[in-house]
């Protein structure tokens, strides 16, 4: 049996502009979308405190801010303490009835009263959720770092 090869190969080339393309447009997406999540956040005059290892807060956890007058926003839009928990209580079902595995920070002002992240705390008890953190600034890195939890 003679099996003759062909002197001619075939050379296929993989055109990577249209990939490339969308690469960059993914990266772009992503830079944007992560600036747009921290300049949607209140303004708060947080406590200093160095935290926990220095960690940045988690993008898709649940951000509760206090403000200095006891004042809760989620979002952009106060709220108040039912609408809150009814809030809380939409993202535990999206969590399919996890309420260990939904992620709370709280950003409180350092000039509000204790007595309104206790009210917080005792709805989140009520509700199922046992564990949230308190963000905070580290006072190694200066005023400009991200808040730690």
């Amino acid at each position: 049996m003679s099996v003759k090869r062909s002197s001619r190969r075939r050379v296929s080339m993989l055109n990577m502009t249209p990939m490339i393309d969308v690469v960059f447009q993914l990266i772009i997406f992503f830079m944007y979308t992560s600036q747009f999540a921290q300049m949607s956040r209140t303004p708060i005059n947080l406590p200093e405190e160095a935290g926990e290892s220095g960690e940045t807060a988690d993008p898709s956890a649940l951000v509760i801010d206090v403000r200095g007058d006891g004042s809760f926003v989620v979002d952009g839009q106060d709220v108040d303490l039912d609408r809150l928990a009814r809030m809380v209580l939409v993202e535990i079902n999206k969590a399919k009835d996890d309420a260990a595995g939904l992620d709370v920070l709280i950003r409180a002002d350092r000039t509000c009263p204790s007595a309104h992240i206790n009210a917080i705390a005792r709805e989140l008890a009520d509700i199922g959720v046992r564990s949230w953190k308190l963000g905070t600034i580290d006072p190694t890195r200066g005023a400009g770092s991200e808040p730690t939890k």
